[in-house]
């Protein structure tokens, strides 16, 4: 199995992952616009203007957001693809996609990262990049890809994989959406939950052969 490696630690203390962990965290939480290099400077506890050692500007910081957040989400497909290849069964193909440490991305400056990019992807040319490229199309084709080998090792029944790999895609982007608001501190709305119930009931009746159910 391919190495589960986290991009990006809270917990490191070195001063420019630092920068970056906090940027990505209030970009995410405040809002890329209302956030100011003070303000990361501010919590990061060093002198603002130290900031600018590192990164010369708050566009080139946020470059620097994607770019880890894109590595580390690739890392985490070739986990993702490594994971698959051993399912046997369709229930143990639903045990790795639905594990928590799956469906969480593990670390929560990853879940920040992956709301950060979807919440500027109309606003910020390099956010919208990576939401089109990696985040759906890369996903969706790796997905899709995976769900094509099992079928032709018979541990799945044939199926339309690019659905299957959307639906996947749904249960990530809602997940991660409920772990932002846990991360806050809130309660994650009703709604959300909902969808993300009905959305792996359905990819379970599909890999099962029966949508009567």
């Amino acid at each position: 199995m391919v190495e589960r490696k986290i991009i990006g630690s809270k917990l490191d203390s070195d001063t420019k992952t630092r920068i970056l962990d906090t940027a990505t965290e209030l970009f995410a939480t405040e809002g890329y616009h209302a956030v100011t290099m003070k303000d990361i400077a501010d919590k990061v506890g060093i002198n603002p203007s130290a900031i600018y050692n590192h990164y010369e500007s708050k566009d080139d910081l946020m470059g620097s957001i994607v770019s880890r957040f894109e590595e580390g989400y690739r890392n985490y497909f070739d986990w993702l693809a490594s994971v698959n290849r051993e399912a046997k069964s369709p229930d143990e193909l639903l045990d790795n996609l639905f594990n928590k440490e799956v469906m969480n991305m593990e670390d929560p400056i990853g879940c920040l990262g992956m709301a950060l990019m979807l919440k500027n992807q109309h606003n910020i040319e390099a956010a919208r990049d990576c939401v089109f490229n990696t985040i759906y199309d890369m996903s969706i084709d790796r997905l899709k890809t995976d769900f094509d080998n099992l079928i032709e090792m018979n541990v799945i029944p044939p199926n339309d994989t690019r659905a299957l790999a959307m639906l996947i895609m749904i249960c990530i982007l809602v997940e991660n959406e409920m772990r932002i608001y846990e991360y806050k501190g809130e309660k994650p709305p009703l709604g959300s939950m909902e969808v993300l119930f009905n959305v792996r009931k359905a990819f379970r009746l599909l890999i099962a052969g029966n949508l009567n159910e």
